[in-house]
């Protein structure tokens, strides 16, 4: 007579792998079902199914093994991390003023404040036949030099801007 199989836990695919390698090293045949194909990494209620006959052995090792518990770093309530906030510039005029919004609210809440420079890029080579992106190639070491430079002194200037606010 043949062993049905049945569910042994549900969890994300990632935990669902984590528990099948673990099963799979103690010698218990593993099966994963509901798998999103087209982004596994997404999947949630991932089933991982064992033979019936295999369950005591699973459980003794699941039990016997700490796999699924949280680090201490993840139990750290969320209200005693040190906040952060994230402001993106483009050094627009609209940057300078979010700046200052996110600076003025980091003030209040306690939180670390970090700048990104966001930059746009509206060429998408795929996008033009090849012929013509031949065409419209330039020197890109020179030319990434200098905005780096432009970048770098753009910096400067917020960086100079926020200390003076």
């Amino acid at each position: 007579m043949e062993d049905k199989l049945i569910t042994l836990a549900i969890h994300t695919y990632e935990k669902a792998q984590i528990l099948k390698t673990i099963l799979e090293t103690e010698g218990i045949e593993v099966y994963i079902h509901n798998v999103n194909l087209i982004q596994p990494v997404v999947s949630a209620g991932v089933r991982v199914r064992i033979k019936e006959s295999d369950l005591p052995k699973a459980l003794r090792v699941i039990e016997d093994s700490h796999w699924l518990e949280d680090n201490e770093e993840d139990l750290v309530e969320p209200d005693k991390r040190k906040k952060k906030i994230l402001i993106p510039v483009d050094f627009s005029d609209y940057s300078l003023k979010a700046c200052e919004i996110g600076f003025n609210y980091a003030a209040k809440i306690d939180a670390e404040v970090m700048i990104l420079h966001a930059y746009y890029a509206p060429y998408f080579p795929m996008a033009v036949p090849m012929g013509d992106t031949l065409a419209y190639q330039i020197d890109d070491n020179k030319e990434l030099g200098v905005i780096l430079n432009r970048v770098r002194a753009d910096m400067d200037n917020i960086y100079n801007y926020i200390n003076q606010k």
